[in-house]
């Protein structure tokens, strides 16, 4: 998010601002559905977001 200039109101993809915080504090953890819609924005493969990729 840094690397692009993006806040916490930048991913709706994702949901409130509350919730982003807490997946970035990692107090909660993306779902199935938040990493399809962030792989369809950004046109990366879901795979990215798991470690070791």
């Amino acid at each position: 998010m840094a690397q692009h200039g993006l806040g916490v109101a930048d991913v709706p993809e994702i949901g409130d601002k509350s919730l982003v915080s807490r997946i970035l504090s990692g107090s909660r953890n993306l779902t199935k559905r938040h990493i399809q819609r962030l792989a369809e924005r950004f046109s990366v493969s879901a795979g990215m977001f798991f470690e070791g990729n």
